[in-house]
C-alpha cells in the first residue's frame, strides 16, 4: 500500500466530516479493496449523515468488480444489518455482476428488511446469468419456507415474487 493510500486510511477514521469526505474523494481516484474496506467500515461507524450519503452515492458509482469480495462479506456481516439494502442495491445500481452470490442475494431478502428483500429482487431479476439446478432449488425452498413463516404481509408478498423470479431464472446448460 502506497502512502497516499495510507493517508487515505487514516483520513477515514477522522472525527471531522469535511477530513473524510476529503478522503473519499481521494479514494475514488487511488482506491483499491483495502480502502474500499476501511470505507465500509467509515459507513458502520459514522453518526454523520453527509458522510454517510456520500459512502452510499460511492458505493452506487462503483464500476470495479473487484468490489464484489468485499461488499459481499460486508453483506454477511451482522454488524452491518443497518446497510443491508444499501449494499444490495450496489449490485444493480453500479452494474457490477452479482449473479455468483444468488445464495446471499436470496438469504439477505429473507433476513433483512422489507427493502432490503425489495432490492434483491430487483438485483436478482437484473441477473443474465444461468444457474446451478440444485442452487435453484435450494434458493427456492428457502424462499417458500420464509414466505410461510413471514407476517408482515408486503415482505411476504415481496418473498412470494422473488420465488417466482428464482424460479425462472435460467438453468445451466440449457
Amino acid at each position: 500500500m502506497n502512502q497516499s493510500q495510507k493517508s487515505i486510511l487514516k483520513d477515514l477514521n477522522a472525527s471531522d466530516p469535511n477530513i473524510v469526505l476529503a478522503a473519499l474523494k481521494k479514494s475514488r481516484k487511488e482506491g483499491n479493496a483495502t480502502i474500499f474496506e476501511g470505507i465500509l467500515n467509515t459507513l458502520k461507524e459514522t453518526d454523520e449523515p453527509t458522510v454517510e450519503s456520500e459512502i452510499i452515492a460511492f458505493l452506487f458509482d462503483l464500476k470495479d468488480e473487484s468490489a464484489i469480495p468485499v461488499l459481499i462479506n460486508a453483506l454477511n456481516n451482522e454488524d452491518m444489518q443497518y446497510y443491508w439494502s444499501f449494499l444490495v442495491a450496489t449490485f444493480w445500481q453500479s452494474a457490477i455482476d452479482g449473479s455468483g452470490h444468488l445464495d446471499v442475494f436470496v438469504k439477505k431478502a429473507i433476513e433483512g428488511d422489507y427493502m432490503t428483500s425489495l432490492e434483491a429482487l430487483t438485483v436478482i431479476e437484473n441477473f443474465d446469468s444461468s444457474f446451478d439446478e440444485q442452487l435453484l432449488q435450494e434458493c427456492t425452498t428457502d424462499l417458500n419456507i420464509a414466505a410461510q413463516e413471514e407476517e408482515d404481509e408486503d415482505k411476504k408478498a415481496l418473498l412470494i415474487s422473488l420465488t417466482e423470479v428464482v424460479q425462472k431464472l435460467p438453468l445451466e446448460g440449457e
